[in-house]
């Protein structure tokens, strides 16, 4: 067994076993050759599906590897199926270079072969392809996430042979006797990658024979790095969060690291697509005065009481819904959850008894002997009134909310508990006076998910 034969068994174990379909991107090349015959020994024929895109891009070529594509899936005894598409027209149309054009169309084919929750789409990038993509993002000046390289796995993307370099491919190919075509555009340096791969990398090669292991090395000790930060800045976000929105003060005594990372993953959840560096930076500077701003994805951030919001400013319409026990959907996205807790756990745990105090109603109250109680959620309307736990006064809820710091454009997503015509819980300030749980007794715990 040779060194080729040694790398392609030893391809990562974690993305193994396959299971469902597995659908392999075929060019013909060397690399998705080795890859389709290595795979019809993990997957077998009947679960193997080879899936070729003929980009039409370089005319007869283009044809010519579409028909040894096709013959290469008879000759294996497995499915094929092809796209043929010009790559160069949607180009035009939607604005993009060649190259990520082609590859939207290719992962867009591969995604609609692979429909069940079980099938993975096999793609056969190798340790170069790695290497150059690393190089290519240094170059662009990609942050930490860019210079990561190509993830093994994504979704139902996976991909094994990315410790297995050309050279080994290409011997792997060799030794089983299989043929392969050459796409004569790698051989052109009109492209950013091939100039990558034929004058930067030979030269890098020079100073460090190994330099395809020293790049992989780096890049998974960059992967843990950026999956550690990503973990801090989702424990920073969660810290942050209020009812209403993130508190502005919570974000900016954070460092600079975590409070971009932790932005990007509360602005990507609020919608808002695409975002660049330069999205990020304007709202790390709205956390430090009152303002708006527009984001992509039609999303709109607002800063304003020490709070920060992303999302659709126009408010949610006002409703009026009856409210049970367990989660209720509500129009805006958000839900509310109610939740009965015995008067023994409320008793006996410290943190129950915190929670309560703050959204815990008293069962009994809510529920006069175990009978289902008038109870409603809604947003707020003219006029109402609140007398919040402790206070022993009502009123206007306008001013309370005011009182308690809630921005004017979150106050009409305030939900409220309503039985019996009286508000008896407001989010983000609690239970009225006279409804709040007690210790010891059965409680109803209240919790609004976002």
């Amino acid at each position: 067994m040779n060194k080729a034969e040694t790398s392609l068994r030893q391809a990562d174990p974690a993305l193994l076993p396959l299971q469902g379909r597995v659908v392999a991107g075929f060019s013909g090349g060397a690399d998705s050759t080795a890859l389709a015959h290595w795979l019809l020994g993990q997957a077998g024929r009947e679960r193997l599906l080879l899936a070729h895109v003929n980009h039409g891009l370089r005319g007869a070529e283009s044809d010519r590897d579409e028909a040894f594509a096709r013959d290469f899936a008879r000759k294996m005894g497995v499915e094929i199926r092809v796209l043929q598409a010009d790559v160069g027209k949607l180009a035009r149309e939607r604005g993009l270079g060649l190259e990520e054009c082609g590859r939207q169309v290719r992962y867009a084919f591969f995604d609609s072969l692979a429909p069940g929750a079980r099938d993975c789409i096999c793609t056969a990038h190798t340790a170069d392809d790695n290497a150059e993509t690393l190089l290519l993002h240094l170059c662009r000046g990609a942050s930490l996430a860019g210079l990561c390289g190509i993830p093994k796995r994504r979704g139902k993307v996976i991909r094994p042979l990315l410790g297995v370099s050309r050279r080994e491919v290409e011997a792997y190919c060799e030794r089983h006797g299989l043929r392969f075509v050459t796409d004569s555009s790698n051989l052109s340096l009109d492209y950013a990658r091939n100039r990558v791969r034929r004058q930067a990398v030979p030269v890098l090669k020079e100073l460090n024979p190994r330099f395809l292991e020293a790049c992989g090395r780096a890049m998974e000790q960059l992967s843990l790095d950026r999956d550690f930060l990503e973990g801090e800045a989702a424990r920073l976000l969660e810290e942050a969060r209020r009812p209403f929105g993130l508190c502005c003060e919570a974000l900016l005594c954070a460092h600079e690291s975590l409070r971009s990372r932790a932005l990007r993953q509360y602005l990507t959840a609020a919608g808002c697509h695409d975002l660049e560096e330069k999205h990020v930076a304007l709202a790390e500077k709205l956390l430090a005065c009152d303002g708006g701003l527009s984001l992509p994805g039609g999303v709109q951030a607002q800063s304003g009481l020490g709070l920060f919001f992303a999302g659709d400013l126009a408010g949610t319409e006002g409703f009026f819904l009856p409210a049970g026990l367990g989660k209720t959907l509500l129009p805006g996205g958000k839900g509310l959850v109610l939740t009965k807790i015995s008067g023994e756990n409320s008793q006996n745990s410290g943190k129950i008894q915190n929670l309560l105090f703050k959204n815990g109603l008293d069962y009994a109250t809510i529920y006069p002997k175990g009978q289902a109680g008038q109870l409603f959620v809604r947003t707020r309307k003219p006029g109402d009134r609140f007398s919040p736990r402790g206070r022993g006064l009502s009123k206007p809820l306008k001013q309370v909310l005011r009182e308690k710091g809630v921005p004017p454009w979150a106050r009409d997503r305030v939900l409220l508990l309503e039985l019996s015509g009286q508000i008896v819980f407001c989010e983000g300030i609690g239970p009225a006076e006279g409804f709040g749980a007690e210790r010891g007794k059965d409680a109803l715990m209240v919790t609004v998910k976002a």
